[in-house]
Formats: C-alpha cells, structure tokens, sequence
C-alpha cells in the first residue's frame, strides 16, 4: 500500500509515519512549517507544492492529517483557516480523484456544538467556531466529491511530540515548572491516546473499510478531571491546579462545553484499540521513559 501522509511531523502524523513503516508500508510523509528528517515538504496553500508530491509518488492512499489546527489562531485568522483547511482540503480531493486513490480525512469532535455530548457519527453537526466550521465544510467536500474516502473524528490527543504542542505534554511541563494550571469543570471531552487512534486508522485501512468513524478514548470527562489524572499518574503537585468555569480562561474561539466522541461503532470493529483515560496515559509515561 503506498500512502501519502499529509502532516507526518504532527503528534498523530508522527505515530501514525512510524507505525505504517513497522509495518513495512510504502509511506511517504510531509511537512509544511516545520522542517524533519525524512519529511518532504508541501503546503496546502500552495498548489504546485501539492503538484510536486503527487508527480513524486503516485499514491494509493492519501491520509490529510495536516491543517491549521489551533482553535483560537483559526478564530484569530478566519481568511487562514478557511485557505488551509477548506480550500487545501478541495486541492487534496482534486488528486485524490485524479490519482483514483483513496482519502483518510482526520475531523474533530468541534464539528458539533457541545451541548449533548459525547457524540455519534450519525449526529447532526453544529459548530460554534471558526476551527470546527472548516472542519466540517472539509468533511462536506470528502462526502459530496468522493465515493472511496474514510473520515475519522478524534478528541483531545496525547501522545509524545516532538512539538510538545499537545495538551497533555503542555499541563506535564508547566507542573513540572511549578506553574499554576486553570482546569475548567464544565468543559467534556474524551482524550484519545495517539497509539489507539493510529491502530484504529491502519485497521480500518486494511479491513478496507469506508465512511465515518470516531475513534477516541473510552471516558467522558472535564477538563479539570482529565488534569488531575495526569498530575496523579505523572506524580505531579495538584496544588498548582486550580478549577475555574469554562468562562473564566476568556478563550479567543468558543468551545464546544460538552462534545467528546461515542465510539462504539469502532469498538465493534476492533475491541482492543480504546483506551481509558487512566490505561492511555500510562501507557504514555512508560513511552517518556524512552525519550
């Protein structure tokens, strides 16, 4: 199978690269702003970089785990979010067709509103902010121009990166730092270990399998309990954790205040992939210990 992976230098691109090659899949990764060993570059901004990949490697699958996905930089810069996220995603789907291959297109639980999560595939999407809006137009294109195509919506990953952009790596390095941790109640989610999710996205792969798919971790919970389970499987002083209102961290984009993901519809299909909260970030602190 040769793949085309689309954002490999990401917390889930970086997995998902290093899984496929275990098991010695003909993968080729990209990188747009931050340049890796290994890593060809292409921007979804810029058409002829897409060409270029393309011409390079003819792919059979394409994964787009690439985009602009920080919530309150999408709402900061709409005109940006929509160029990467809407457009790069219609630019992809274009070769995609071309090629006769097929597309992974990695969404988010913030394609809905949040009021009554956690969420089905099947349930009528409603964003809130401009992230989540293009998102879903992204998902929209998949469905209305292709017929060979898997979307996957996740939740709140963690996993090791490189970045250290993702949440889990954030509250881990600020605890560490003695610095204080605003951790709102009434903000759900279900945090999704990045080992689960690209074990569900190569099993789906090779079971052929096509359409929607959630696939995130087995807990509905709020942000302040998700941080009080990383201060306690990470030994770290919850005395720097202080519980606050979804409204109290003026975020600049709204958030979904209950969104999360069902995923029992993948369960169905491989029921050894889903990790608890607890089970996904031990499982994380023992893959640390390698760094």
């Amino acid at each position: 199978m040769k793949i085309l992976l689309i954002g490999a230098s990401g917390v889930l691109g970086n997995r998902l690269y290093n899984d496929t090659i275990k098991k010695k899949w003909n993968i080729l990764g990209t990188y747009c702003s931050r340049e890796s060993e290994g890593l060809c570059y292409l921007d979804l901004k810029n058409r002829k970089s897409i060409e270029k990949i393309f011409r390079l490697f003819s792919p059979e699958v394409i994964v787009l785990a690439g985009g602009l996905a920080d919530v309150d930089q999408c709402q900061i810069k709409p005109k940006l979010a929509y160029e990467v996220n809407v457009k790069g995603t219609l630019e992809i789907i274009k070769k995609v067709k071309q090629y006769g291959a097929k597309l992974v297109f990695l969404s988010t639980d913030y394609v809905f509103d949040g009021k009554d999560g956690p969420y089905k595939e099947k349930d009528r999407p409603a964003p809130v902010n401009i992230y989540g809006r293009t998102k879903l137009e992204g998902e929209q294109s998949v469905k209305g121009l292709l017929k060979n195509y898997l979307i996957i919506r996740t939740s709140q990953i963690y996993g090791l990166d490189s970045r250290s952009k993702n949440f889990a790596i954030k509250i881990i390095s600020n605890m560490q730092t003695n610095k204080r941790i605003y951790a709102a109640c009434d903000f759900y989610s279900t945090p999704t270990y990045v080992g689960s999710l690209s074990c569900g996205i190569i099993e789906l792969l090779e079971k052929g399998r096509g359409g929607t798919f959630n696939i995130a971790g087995t807990d509905f919970i709020s942000r302040c309990e998700y941080v009080n389970k990383i201060a306690d499987i990470f030994n770290l002083d919850k005395r720097f954790i202080k519980k606050v209102k979804l409204r109290d961290l003026k975020l600049r984009a709204p958030r979904p205040p209950k969104a999360g993901l069902n995923a029992t519809k993948i369960s169905g299909i491989s029921k050894n992939i889903l990790l608890s909260c607890t089970q996904g970030l031990n499982v994380f602190k023992k893959e640390m210990r390698f760094l």
